[in-house]
């Protein structure tokens, strides 16, 4: 779910439709801004994240607390997608997906907290033998 979740906001900053004239009434510090503050932010988690996604997916042991951060990475840049108004301008479709985002988001916590819970904690059950 957490690869759906930055999937979905990616496909709503990315490949949604736009308004090529709001872009274009954007003044060019507001592009540049929009680029800086979104979109470079974007590509560069992109890899962090999908590295602890295919080890999550491997079943590497002891993924619970990489999983978690990611997830809470992910839900506040959806957060400063969401705080960015502009942007809902330029691309009407990004609240549909940034929606899709959250909600993911709160299916992949629900997971998490149902792992941690089963998860034993360090130091307990059976001694090795």
């Amino acid at each position: 779910m957490v690869a759906v979740a930055w999937g979905t906001l990616g496909y709503g900053l990315i490949f949604s439709p736009h308004d090529q004239q709001t872009w274009a009434d954007l003044e060019a510090g507001g592009r540049f801004a929009a680029n800086v503050t979104v979109y470079v932010p974007y590509y560069a988690l992109t890899l962090p994240i999908a590295v602890v996604v295919i080890l999550g997916l491997l079943g590497t042991q002891n993924l619970l607390y990489p999983l978690v951060a990611t997830t809470a990475v992910i839900a506040l840049f959806a957060l400063w997608v969401a705080a960015q108004g502009y942007l809902f301008d330029a691309q009407p479709q990004l609240f549909v997906s940034l929606a899709g985002c959250l909600i993911a988001e709160a299916v992949a916590v629900r997971a998490l907290a149902g792992a941690w819970v089963k998860a034993e904690p360090p130091g307990s059950g059976v001694p090795p033998r």
